[in-house]
């Protein structure tokens, strides 16, 4: 087994990424691929969300959107019953991450790019996007690019944006976290491919599988 090298920086993982390894329950992938050096905006998780009644984050609110699906009755029990196990996968970010070791505030000239990034007023044209990012992706992308972190993101508006900015910066999306972790010896080809299918059913738009089938 090949032992896995420490990142050169730590990286700046959007809601995205996070909420389809919760949901399929391999966060531990995610983590051991970027050895342990896995930061988030406040924006994409706040740990006061784990006793807070009114969800402050984007992950928090993914979490009680499945919570109030379970108790709705207008859907059939095996809805409701999905619901609460989803519910519960995505509840466990509380317990993977931690306050003040990897959920960060944004700095001054981060909020500064962050509201560039998300502004309807046209200042986006320079970027090569039509539409302002979503909170989360525009606050991991300004995080990332202010403090040379690596963008860990499937958004492909991100995407653009940050190669606008910086053409060179480091990412990484969900096929290459899976092709990583295969050549670390974690998962094998079809593990990894599984991995990316199940993500698949929960919505994940990514049509390529990490190796051929």
């Amino acid at each position: 087994m090949k032992s896995p090298e420490s990142p050169p920086r730590p990286a700046v993982v959007d809601t995205v990424v996070l909420r389809y390894f919760l949901l399929v329950e391999r966060f531990d992938l995610l983590s051991r691929v970027l050895g342990g050096q896995i930061m988030v905006s406040r924006i994409v998780y706040n740990p006061e969300d784990r006793n807070n009644s009114t969800p402050l984050s984007e992950m928090a609110r993914s979490v009680r959107y499945q919570q109030r699906r379970a108790v709705n009755t207008r859907l059939i029990p095996v809805e409701r019953k999905q619901a609460k196990r989803l519910a519960a996968r995505l509840s466990a970010i509380h317990d993977c991450l931690s306050e003040g070791t990897s959920s960060v505030d944004m700095t001054r000239q981060e909020r500064r790019l962050y509201a560039r990034l998300t502004s309807e007023d046209g200042t986006r044209d320079d970027l090569g996007i039509t539409f302002s990012l979503g909170n989360g992706e525009a606050a991991s992308l300004a995080i990332a690019i202010e403090r040379g972190w690596t963008l860990v993101t499937d958004d492909n508006d991100a995407l653009r944006a940050m190669r606008a900015l910086r053409p060179d910066h480091p990412y990484l999306r969900i096929r290459r976290i899976l092709i990583d972790a295969t050549d670390h010896g974690f998962v094998d080809p079809a593990e990894a491919n599984a991995v990316h299918t199940k993500m698949r059913h929960y919505g994940f738009w990514d049509r390529t599988s990490p190796f051929p089938e």
